[in-house]
């Protein structure tokens, strides 16, 4: 049974008996317990039921967190009228994120129940905000004055695909941000890639560096082309699930580019795991590149006369001078 985060449900999130602790984790009213995951085989439905409202729970509270704790902006993709029943979704942004001149961060969350600033309810559900959520993320990027843009490609009827490229058009491609960097977990790596395939040469002007998260791309099953897998492999890194630890080299053949471990095998957690190894990998490629300084060749009877330019008028006078 397919759980869909925008279904209605017969229970609200004001009678779920779970509430948001300061921390961020998910703790029963009463008992305060952590969330317990379960599954009732005499009442499946009912399971279903429970996790969808679950789902909602996290999502709204998310939502909450990002407008009005971070004060980010829902921007609506289309122009919607009260006789509309068909919407293409919305995004969040941080303010004035498209008129920015510094650096723009996109991050685009797997495929299927998760919704906009949420890269997995259920790990927020077991492991609290900071493991399952995109906050983190947008908190680092505001502390280093970065304009964010979340995308929300599960919400709207567009595939992921759809969504990322739209946003891209209406949104991303229209910024005056200087500097682009993208995040993208899961199915989020293949509608990115999805995205190089169709706007290749705009791409290679405006992004500068992409970090793909456990991606389910696969450059020789996407038509990108040499140039394509040329740029990806210059200005992306990826990071797959491995017992290793963090941001280790790992072989991967699909990739494209360089891969690194992501330091857990779970795939809900781990653009939490490395994030911060994600940071440090837009730091390095975002650092301004040393220029050489100039120098000359200085030859010994240079230096030697330019270490005492009277030195040799002096002995010329002393010559002089002895000269009856």
């Amino acid at each position: 049974m397919m759980l869909e985060c925008s279904e209605p449900s017969n229970q609200t999130p004001s009678d779920f008996p779970y509430f948001f602790t300061e921390d961020g984790h998910l703790c029963h009213r009463d008992t305060m317990k952590p969330y317990k995951f379960s599954f009732k085989l005499n009442d499946v439905h009912g399971t279903v039921r429970e996790h969808l409202t679950l789902c909602r729970c996290i999502t709204q509270h998310v939502c909450s967190i990002l407008e009005k704790k971070l004060k980010l902006v829902k921007v609506h993709l289309d122009k919607r009228t009260q006789a509309d029943s068909y919407s293409l979704g919305f995004v969040y942004t941080s303010p004035g994120a498209l008129n920015h001149h510094g650096t723009l961060m996109v991050l685009i969350q797997d495929k299927g129940t998760v919704r906009c600033g949420v890269w997995s309810w259920r790990a927020v559900a077991r492991e609290g905000l900071d493991r399952g959520s995109q906050i983190p993320y947008v908190r680092w990027a505001l502390e280093k004055s970065c304009a964010v843009l979340l995308m929300n490609p599960n919400e709207g009827g567009l595939s992921p695909e759809e969504h990322v490229r739209l946003v891209w058009e209406r949104l991303v491609s229209k910024s005056a941000a200087e500097r682009i960097t993208v995040v993208a977990h899961g199915y989020g790596g293949l509608a990115f890639v999805h995205l190089l395939c169709h706007q290749l040469e705009e791409i290679r002007q405006r992004v500068w560096a992409v970090a793909l998260i456990d991606s389910s791309h696969n450059q020789w099953h996407q038509p990108l082309g040499a140039a394509g897998r040329d740029w990806l492999k210059a200005h992306s890194r990826t990071w797959i699930l491995s017992t290793k630890p963090t941001n280790r080299p790992v072989g991967s053949l699909k990739a494209g580019c360089r891969t690194m471990s992501a330091g857990t095998q779970c795939h809900e957690t781990a653009p939490a795991v490395c994030m911060e190894a994600v940071f440090r990998f837009f730091a390095k490629v975002m650092r301004p590149k040393a220029v050489p300084a100039a120098f000359g060749i200085i030859t010994r009877s240079r230096s030697f006369r330019g270490s005492n330019p009277n030195r040799e008028a002096g002995g010329t006078n002393d010559r002089n001078n002895n000269t009856p």
